[in-house]
Parts: structure tokens; sequence; C-alpha cells
């Protein structure tokens, strides 16, 4: 095997596991990425939803996953009680996942710590470009402003 033969899933191994707000906010803009927000339905409630991202909070995800949540989580995932559009909801966004495996997914929740997890989870299952926004939504609307 000749060095420039390297199979593609270990070079994108290597990318960056975190991105700048900046970053991922011109990659998602050129449509070379895509945006992903992980927060829960009460978030979004609270703190308005990004435009054209897909939302698929990560406790679901987690759960989806068969991974067991703590108890801190599952405190907030009880609080939230999804109901069955949640569900289906979730998983239509999985299955649109699916088809992206190739293609950054640029995670963001409120700070930048669930969507660090979430990406490991991610790279941990085959999608190799898994991103966390570094700073999360506090600084992705910092940059939009």
């Amino acid at each position: 095997m000749t060095p420039n033969s390297e199979p593609r899933a270990v070079v994108l191994a290597d990318a960056p596991i975190e991105r700048s707000a900046s970053e991922a906010l011109a990659m998602a803009r050129q449509g070379a990425a895509c945006l992903i927000d992980i927060r829960q339905p009460f978030e979004l409630e609270l703190k308005g939803a990004l435009p054209d991202t897909l939302h698929v909070p990560f406790f679901h995800f987690k759960q989806h996953l068969g991974l067991s949540l703590d108890e801190e989580e599952q405190e907030i995932l009880d609080a939230d009680a999804p109901g069955e559009l949640d569900r289906s909801e979730f998983v239509e966004n999985i299955e649109l996942l699916e088809r992206r495996r190739d293609v950054p997914l640029l995670l963001v929740c409120n700070s930048g710590r669930r969507s660090l997890i979430a990406a490991h989870l991610l790279r941990g299952i085959g999608y190799p470009q898994a991103c966390s926004v570094r700073g999360g939504m506090h600084a992705l609307l910092h940059e939009m402003d």
C-alpha cells in the first residue's frame, strides 16, 4: 500500500473533534457541513431554534444507541417528557444522518460540553467527521451578531 492509498476513514478520523463557531457557520452557510442542534426541546423553547439546522436531542440519541443516561440526564429528559411526535421525528432525523456519513456533522448544544460527548459517540459509530462547535450556542450567537 502506498502512502496515497491510505483508507479514507483513517484520514477522516484525524479530523479535529472541535470547530470554532466562525468556522462552523462558514461551513454550514457554504453547504459544506450539516449543523445539528442537540439541545432538548425545552431548550429550544427557552432560547430559540437555529435556522437551517437538523434537531436531534442528545438524550434521545443516547437512548437510541442503547446507552444509559446518568441521573441528571434522566431528570432533564423526564422533565421534558417527549411525546410520540418527538420520537418519530427523532427516528426520521437519525435516518437523515445515515445518509450523511461523509459530510461533516457540526453538533451544537448550549455550551459545547454535550456536543463534544456527542461528537465522540458519533465518531465511535462510524461518523468520522462529527465535530462539536466549541462554545456551543453562546459562541454561535456571538458570531451571528
